[in-house]
């Protein structure tokens, strides 16, 4: 863990709020001098704190859907085989997250296709190591939730706290320049536009428009750091409640969104009854969190699970 000034804070919390604003608008917005928001980004990049920029993409809205499978791998090939277990899905093109986890599953990886039958093609390819597989599990995103990171900051004006959907099955009308603007795009949100346009070979001004009708059509949802988590002292769990009734998923997401801790609520088709995400400072701070939901969703609650991811392999928001 990096000990960090308020000062840190203050710039990583723009960068949360909108990774793509220049360093000129960081800056005005914290009360220091360009120069040293610039040196503070070097910083936290040289630090490994920062990891990259990208854009928060909703595929669904380019006709994607998006398949989450757990895998839990047989014990007695686990040492040997794991590693290049998980390089073969990390250069499938069509997976987007993968995943080692810590707890009831070993494996973890979200698919993006356009239909069943391209899944079904890529699960064959992961069904030629079935022998090392023991269980697996299918399910899939209707949609995610992705809230503005809070914990980043001890206090949040309300304005500030957004909600980012993937899988709205909102489909827009889009050509083929857009996906060639967002798979360059998403690599780095902070690269100057110019060096966008060179690359899929159009005018500035175009793929400033392009980008603009992305975000205001929604395909765009927003622009965020990847984050080490570690390194600023905290630890990502993975939530799955048990309920005997859905009748207070409302409040429940409600309670998701207000929590400074909850990054996440996924909806899906398969999965547990409510699922969500959180980043803690310890155990014990999730055991907390943990007892406050019970308290509060006892008629409803029945039990719950978590696991932890040990080591991230791959995460993007599309498949390119």
């Amino acid at each position: 863990m990096l000990k960090l000034s308020k000062k840190d804070w203050k710039v990583l919390f723009e960068l949360e709020k909108d990774a793509h604003q220049s360093v000129q608008g960081i800056a005005k917005r914290v009360g220091l001098s360009k120069q040293l928001v610039s040196y503070m980004l070097k910083k936290y990049e040289d630090q490994g704190i920062i990891l990259a920029y990208t854009a928060v993409i909703d595929s669904s809205r380019l006709g994607y859907y998006t398949y989450r499978v757990y895998l839990k791998l047989r014990e007695l090939n686990l040492k040997d085989k794991m590693e290049d277990f998980l390089n073969f899905l990390v250069k499938i093109p069509e997976t987007t997250i993968v995943n080692e986890l810590d707890g009831s599953w070993d494996v973890g990886l979200t698919i993006s296709v356009t239909n069943v039958f391209d899944f079904y093609t890529v699960w064959e390819r992961i069904m030629a190591y079935r022998s090392f597989i023991e269980d697996y599990k299918i399910s899939v995103y209707s949609p995610i939730y992705h809230f503005t990171r809070k914990i980043i900051v001890p206090e949040i004006h309300k304005s500030e706290n957004q909600v980012r959907i993937l899988g709205s099955n909102l489909k827009v009308e889009h050509s083929p320049d857009d996906v060639k603007i967002l798979k360059v795009l998403a690599k780095n949100v902070r690269q100057p536009i110019i060096e966008i346009a060179d690359k899929v070979k159009r005018s500035v001004p175009f793929v400033i428009k392009r980008i603009k009708f992305m975000e205001k059509s929604g395909i765009i949802q927003g622009y965020r750091p990847l984050f080490n988590w570690s390194l600023l002292g905290y630890q990502y769990y993975k939530i799955d409640l048990n309920l005997n009734s859905h009748k207070r998923n409302e409040e429940l997401f409600s309670y998701c969104e207000n929590n400074k801790n909850v990054i996440q609520v996924n909806k899906t088709i398969g999965g547990s009854d409510f699922e969500f995400e959180v980043y803690v400072q310890s155990k014990e701070e999730l055991d907390k969190l943990m007892v406050e939901v019970k308290e509060k969703f006892s008629n409803v609650l029945i039990n719950y699970s978590h696991f932890t991811v040990s080591r991230p392999y791959k995460e993007t928001f599309m498949a390119f």
